[in-house]
């Protein structure tokens, strides 16, 4: 092993540092010790030579396949969470010719279960009849149930009645609360909202930052001109914070100047991403309606896109290539191939999965997983030939040491400064100071010579300057 003499020589970090730009002047931003994501650029004061990177999630395994009698024609619209290790999903299953579009088709809600988010065991749940059986694993009767989102209650206690609380687009938007997820009981003040459309897959959230319950759902634009009632599919929010009364949903989420005119964000998958501050994604679900797959029986195709927001409120798609594709598959390129469900959940120290559906219209339909780096929706990287860097806007924080989620090639590195807020390099903590970071860390610790922490920093404003050499970071935190 070389010692880190060698490797600030061989990394070149014992270079003249270039000057940087005098930065602008920016209210400090309190991080405190919460774990930050890289979405954008507006964590810089200063950036040259990197790049803002979107990871895309890698396809998996089939979790869940037309199998039952009862799965006759498609699955999709998931909801799936971790239930103190104990993952759950709650799904939708249609039954029919799947070539056919047939408003009378019955739709069911069913429900699965598995230790670690792969392998998915469906249990009798003895609570609707089927043909005769109550030996099957749907919840409950479909005029109650239909596209349901499925939130574990953290305000809640095991064993409360309400521990879990679900949204069924039943008569507009209806809500059920639940001890268990399974014995679900409507609320007496149903419908919660009223004012339609209300179709796809309306997802429930808890905001814990608002402490507020959070319901994005359809919505019409009709600024934007197009074929649905009007307009064009979009998405509305609504909040509450008791679950019980709600705010007038409001478009938060539309087609703009950049996208095609067949262009709708037909569903949302919304989630509130529990490891970061103030980090919202969606994987919409887009409809393109004046398309068509050569050979393909139906009209209309489909891909999955990334939106991200800090508030829940104000959205942004800076990234706009797609982020799940139909696939080589010739059968998903029809419409509503994929659709990505509500949940996204940690399934080992360094993985996320999300669950999707695909091969609609087909007799195998089915549901798959994906997955994804913790913490990895973006990086931000460093170029392979020479060093790239940035320097954050002044921040305080609440700590004593610095954590990246980093990932570097075995020629790259990463090198971190920190400076006052007027942008002077600290004594101690400067770019020759900081032991170069190596290799690929959830949670790997920044280190400089001299072994101090930050402990004496804490509370006052800093920026961070920070170089990378083909390597990328996802993730920062301040750890106490």
């Amino acid at each position: 092993m070389r010692n880190v003499g060698t490797l600030l020589i061989l990394f070149g970090l014992l270079a003249p540092s270039a000057c940087s730009p005098t930065p602008e002047v920016r209210e400090p931003l309190d991080v405190g010790s919460r774990r930050q994501l890289l979405l954008d650029e507006s964590w810089f004061d200063h950036s040259e030579g990197v790049d803002l990177t979107l990871h895309r999630p890698v396809p998996r395994e089939t979790v869940i396949r037309c199998e039952r009698p009862w799965e006759g024609k498609s699955l999709h619209y998931t909801s799936v969470l971790n239930d103190g290790g104990r993952f759950r999903m709650w799904y939708r299953v249609s039954i029919g010719d799947p070539r056919v579009d047939a408003p009378e088709d019955t739709v069911l809600t069913c429900y699965a279960e598995s230790r670690d988010g792969i392998v998915w065991e469906k249990p009798s749940l003895g609570r609707f009849e089927f043909e005769g059986s109550t030996d099957n694993n749907i919840l409950g009767a479909p005029e109650d149930f239909t596209n349901v989102s499925v939130l574990l209650d953290p305000n809640q206690e095991p064993g409360s009645s309400t521990r879990y609380k679900m949204i069924s687009r039943v008569n507009g938007i209806s809500g059920f609360v639940s001890p268990d997820g399974i014995r679900w009981t409507p609320l007496a003040t149903n419908p919660l909202l009223s004012n339609g459309p209300f179709d796809s897959h309306n997802i429930l959230l808890w905001d814990d930052e608002r402490e507020r319950y959070v319901i994005y759902l359809r919505g019409i634009d009709p600024s934007v001109p197009g074929p649905f009632k009007g307009g064009r599919r979009a998405i509305r929010r609504s909040e509450s914070p008791d679950f019980l009364h709600w705010t007038e949903p409001k478009l938060v989420l539309t087609a703009d100047e950049q996208d095609p005119p067949d262009f709708h964000l037909y569903t949302n998958a919304a989630v509130k991403y529990s490891r970061a501050a103030s980090a919202f994604f969606m994987f919409p679900m887009i409809l393109y309606t004046d398309r068509s797959y050569p050979g393909a029986p139906y009209p209309g195709l489909s891909d999955v896109r990334f939106a991200y927001s800090r508030d829940g409120i104000r959205w942004e798609r800076t990234f706009r290539e797609p982020y799940l594709t139909p696939g080589p598959d010739e059968r998903n390129w029809l419409d509503r191939n994929p659709i990505v469900g509500h949940g996204l959940i940690r399934t080992g120290p360094g993985e996320l999965s999300l669950y999707y559906s695909d091969l609609y219209r087909e007799r195998e339909s089915r549901i798959r997983r994906a997955t994804l780096r913790t913490d990895g929706f973006v990086s931000v990287d460093g170029p392979y030939e020479g060093w790239g860097e940035f320097t954050t806007r002044p921040l305080l924080f609440r700590g004593k040491e610095l954590e990246l989620n980093y990932k570097t090639s075995g020629g790259g590195a990463i090198q971190v400064e920190i400076r006052n807020e007027q942008g002077e390099a600290l004594d101690g903590f400067q770019l020759e100071d900081c032991l170069p970071l190596v290799g690929d860390r959830i949670g790997g610790v920044v280190q400089w010579k001299s072994g101090a922490g930050l402990a004496n920093l804490s509370g006052s404003p800093v920026r961070l300057r920070v170089r990378l050499r083909d390597a990328g970071i996802y993730a920062f935190r301040f750890r106490p």
